[in-house]
């Protein structure tokens, strides 16, 4: 990929950051977006009167409570997502691993909707992250999960139901589980036992049984926080 094509692309990921940071926030200054994307003021001011230009409905109001912020009508577009594709919106450009959770096809439509809300020229080289980069989330042994277990597993997660895991050659185990983790091609099952958090490596998963039983998550559980503090005490196990 030549040098101007990087920085078009740079360009883009970052306007399109903040498109998203605009509709969640509904307001925001050229210093507070400036922060959040990590370039100056000015490519802040530079890019939204690009966007201007281009079309896409964003001013910048002046005074107190002024700021930079979309017209209520392009962020009715952009909010035009069923919950399916809410839960799929940083799969998207993820079209495997959305599969493997059971989203395919909402991050499909996710994806043709973001790109649709995108200004002319900037759709198409969003889009071209795919002629360059492929997240393929199995091993090279291919995925020894059986299929659909893992979204029974993510089904499971969003209702809040406990579920029996059965690994191969071990006995079954009832979990109240909290979250998924993929970590270099291997999954992990991140799940609440009786007085802490477990994990379970679930590549060699063979079954798994739904139950009736739904429970609560332990109250202020993060799953990206949690991994952060447990990564770094395997790695000291394992060294």
């Amino acid at each position: 990929m030549s040098g101007s094509t990087t920085v078009i692309f740079m360009r883009a990921a970052r306007v399109i950051s903040m498109l998203f940071a605009l509709q969640h926030r509904g307001r925001a200054t050229a210093a507070e977006l400036a922060e959040l994307l990590e370039v100056s003021e000015r490519t802040v001011r530079r890019d939204v009167e690009a966007l201007g230009e281009a079309g896409v409905p964003i001013y910048t109001s002046q005074g107190r409570g002024g700021g930079i912020q979309l017209v209520d009508s392009f962020r009715a577009r952009l909010t035009s997502l069923t919950v399916d594709e809410l839960h799929v919106l940083f799969l998207a450009g993820q079209p495997h691993l959305a599969h493997r959770l059971g989203y395919g096809a909402p991050a499909r439509t996710v994806r043709h909707k973001l790109l649709g809300a995108l200004a002319d020229g900037l759709d198409e080289t969003a889009d071209s992250l795919s002629g360059w980069f492929v997240h393929d989330p199995d091993p090279w042994d291919g995925n020894r999960i059986p299929h659909g277990e893992l979204r029974r597993l993510a089904s499971c997660i969003h209702r809040r139901r406990e579920v029996e895991v059965t690994i191969t050659g071990r006995t079954a185990v009832t979990t109240r589980p909290l979250g998924l983790v993929l970590k270099a091609g291997s999954w992990h099952l991140v799940w609440a036992g009786d007085d802490r958090i477990e994990v379970l490596g679930i590549d060699d998963l063979r079954a798994t049984r739904i139950t009736r039983r739904r429970f609560t998550p332990p109250q202020g559980f993060e799953l990206a926080a949690f991994w952060n503090r447990y990564r770094p005490d395997v790695a000291r196990e394992r060294s």
